[in-house]
Parts: C-alpha cells; structure tokens; sequence
C-alpha cells in the first residue's frame, strides 16, 4: 500500500534526524580540539614570542636650542639670560632596503602544534642629515645656538624576546653597540645604538647597516620607513598570506615556497608623519602602517575534519537514498535497525578521522578510517542484502564518495563548485536508474 512506503520514508527520515546527534558529537569534539589548539598557540606565543612587528631604523638627535633673552628689571635695567630648550631632530632613511630569508618550525605541545618563524637577513639604510639638523640656527646667529647631543638610531620590535643573537650595527665603518628599547615612545618597545654627538656645522651622510635575526610566531609585520623602502623575503612555505597596508609589488608561489618584494615610497605611507611625534598621552605605541606575511596552515587537520563532518549528513542521506531505492527497485528488505547501524558506521569515520589524524598525517588518517569504515559497512551489507555483489556496489560507490570528499577537503577555492557537482551527478544518476520505474505500481503492489 502507498501508506506502507509513505511509512518506510517517515522512518528514514527519522533515522536521518537521529543520526545528525552522533555528528553533532562528533562536530564538538572537533571543536573543543580546535579550540585547545588555539590556546596552544597563545601559550607559546606568551611563553616564546608573539607575532613581531619591525620598525625603523630612525635617526634620533637630541638637541638643545639656547637663546639669549633680554629683559629689564623694576629699576629700568638691562639683564640678559640664555634660555634652553630641549628638542630633538628624526631623520628616516632615504633609502631603507631588507633582503631576508625566513625559516619556519613547528612547536609542538602535546599533540597540538603552533609554528614560529626566524628571519635572517641584512638591513641597509641610507642617512643624510642636514646643516644644523635642518634647523636654520647656524654659528652666525648672536642670539641662539644649538648644542647637539648624542644621537642614536631606534628601531621598533613588538617583542625583543625574539631577538637571536645579538644584533650587529655598523654606522659607516663603525659598530655601535645596541641597547634595549627604542628609546622612542613611537616606536614602541625596541632596541636603540648609541653613534655619538655628529657634526652639525656640515651635511653629511650616512650608511647603516644591520644584522637583525629575530623569531616570532603566526605573523612577520614590518613598517616602512625609508622614503624609498624595499623589502625582499624568501620562506620555504607554500602558503604565505599577505594583509597589511601595502601588498607586494611582485611574488612567486610554489610547492617549495614563496618569494615576495614590496617596494614602498613615503609618500604613500603615514609613517613618516607619525613617528616625528617624541611623546603620546598614552603608553601604547604608535599604530604605524605595515606589510604583513601570516605564516599559516590553510586547512589544518581540526579545519579538515570540521569540514568533512559538514558533508557528513550528506553521506547519511546518499547512502539512505540508495538503500531505498534498491530496496523498492529489487523487492529487498532492509529493516531500520540495519539502516541506523550503517548510519553509525558513517558517523564514526569523522570520529576515527579525528582521533587518527593527531598521531598520524592526516592522508594516512584518512585512508585509514575510509578503508576501515568502507570495509565494514561492505562486508555488513553483503550479508544483509543476501549477496557479495551488493556489498561490493555499496563499497565501490562509498570509495568514490570518499574520494570526492577528500577533494573537497583538499580544495581552498573550489569547494563550492565540486561540492555542487557532486549532488548535480548523484540527482542525474537517480534520475537516470528510475527513470523507467513505475511508482505507481508499487503502491498497488503493497
């Protein structure tokens, strides 16, 4: 009778329903991982060192501007004082250039990993400094003259705790030594060398250089100074994502990794103005404009795997639809009970998919639970059907289902479209094996 397949359908239904509680299970425990491995993350970031951002090198000359100051007394005298005052000059480079390579690691923690970055390169920086510092005092002025102090070069680095080594500066055929903090409250936290009062009666230049091997976790942040900044960076990573204020001006992105160049001029940048600031009325530094290189993962085993248990409502149903349809097509008889013990089956691959991939590489993981489930349910269902040939479709057309969803897994921009073709070609083939199938008659036949 209709109502008996009227009936058969509501319990499938019912079943589909139930089943979406063990997925649900299995999308928590997924979620619970992912959330230990982002606390993971924070805690080696706290312990080691946080994502780095890079500023400077500045040019900082402290100067005192003395001016003679007349002023009468009560009796109609005639009194002269020098009044100070204490300024300081900032210099940015005119030309800033940064060739570096970057080495990546993985830091494990239990079972959760983060990975940290170390940078190696050299800094080359070009100075001009003008007569007195720009300033317009000169030795001909009577009434004011400007005494320099000791000048110093800053640099900016969000965590000095990932310093490795000590960094070598070399100003002209000098090194300098380096002290901590920048020492310029723009800057932030930093390191700062010490280069001696200068000349101010003449211009001059310049040339700096600086080894600065620095570690830091997630994301490589770097502020351009220079009037003309040029940064090339090298990683044997194949998945760099690029965010910040300025993108590359060119890149190349393979399996072995990336390498990218910015080439920035100050005038597309607020830097500048935003450093010659000595002081803030709060202690935080400066938001300067960056270029950033995230570090990352793009699909993670717990992203992987929150994803396939996605689709995992999908299998439920595809492969509930093919039982029903053998099932009416070839007069078998397949009780609830077998449906929802399959339907368990299918919901314990994402669990094994899970558990599996944190010991193992998530490839072989999932081969693993795949082959295992695959196996099962085709061995189960050549004996509920009365026959190796129907395990053996119902195994071959699972294999081909996995295979699908590991593409999809696989896929950062086409999931979408894969995913729809799938159900394009499960609704065709449907339609194509029915299509001479009388409904009608099945209901007079029960």
């Amino acid at each position: 009778m209709q109502k008996s397949l009227l009936l058969r359908v509501v319990i499938i239904l019912l079943l589909i329903l139930v089943l979406w509680i063990p997925l649900a299970l299995v999308q928590g425990v997924v979620s619970d991982r992912q959330h230990l491995q982002r606390q993971v993350e924070e805690t080696i970031a706290t312990t080691s060192t946080g994502p780095q951002r890079i500023a400077g090198p500045l040019l900082i000359v402290p100067y005192v501007v003395s001016e003679l100051v007349v002023t009468i007394d009560d009796k109609g005298h005639e009194k002269t004082h020098w009044s100070n005052s204490n300024n300081h000059a900032v210099f940015l480079p005119e030309i800033l250039d940064y060739n570096g390579d970057v080495g990546i690691e993985e830091k494990y923690k239990g079972l959760y990993k983060s990975l940290l970055y170390q940078t190696k390169g050299v800094w080359k920086a070009h100075f001009n400094v003008p007569v007195n510092l720009g300033t317009g005092i000169d030795a001909k002025h009577t009434t004011k003259r400007l005494i320099p102090g000791k000048a110093y070069v800053a640099i900016g680095l969000s965590d000095v705790r990932g310093l490795r080594g000590t960094p070598q500066i070399t100003w002209d055929v000098a090194t300098i030594e380096v002290s901590n903090n920048a020492n310029w409250p723009a800057l932030g936290d930093g390191l700062n060398a010490s280069i001696g009062v200068l000349d101010t009666a003449e211009a001059h230049s310049h040339d700096m250089t600086m080894q600065l091997d620095i570690a830091g976790t997630s994301m490589l942040s770097i502020a351009p100074m220079g009037k003309t900044t040029t940064v090339q960076l090298r990683a044997a990573w194949p998945h760099p994502n690029f965010g910040g204020r300025f993108l590359p001006t060119s890149k190349q992105i393979d399996d072995k990794g990336f390498v990218a160049k910015w080439e920035v001029s100050q005038l597309s940048s607020k830097n500048a103005a935003l450093v010659m600031q000595p002081a803030r009325t709060d202690s935080q530094p400066t938001l300067l404009e960056t270029f950033d290189v995230a570090f990352i993962e793009p699909v993670n085993i717990y992203l992987k795997a929150e994803r396939a248990v996605k689709y995992g409502i999908l299998f439920v149903v595809l492969t509930f639809a093919a039982f029903f349809l053998l099932e009416t097509m070839k007069s078998l008889r397949i009780h609830a009970l077998q449906y929802g013990l399959v339907g368990l089956a299918l919901a314990i691959f994402f669990l094994l998919l899970v558990s599996l991939s944190e010991h193992i590489p998530f490839l072989l993981a999932y081969l693993s639970a795949s082959v295992a489930c695959i196996s099962l349910i085709a061995y189960y269902l050549s004996h509920v059907l009365g026959g190796a040939k129907y395990g053996l479709f119902f195994g071959a057309s699972l294999t081909a289902l996995y295979g699908v969803l590991y593409g999809l897994l696989l896929s950062e921009d086409n999931a979408l479209v894969l995913g729809s073709l799938l159900l394009f070609v499960v609704l065709a083939v449907v339609m194509l094996v029915t299509r001479k199938f009388d409904w009608f008659k099945l209901g007079r036949v029960e």
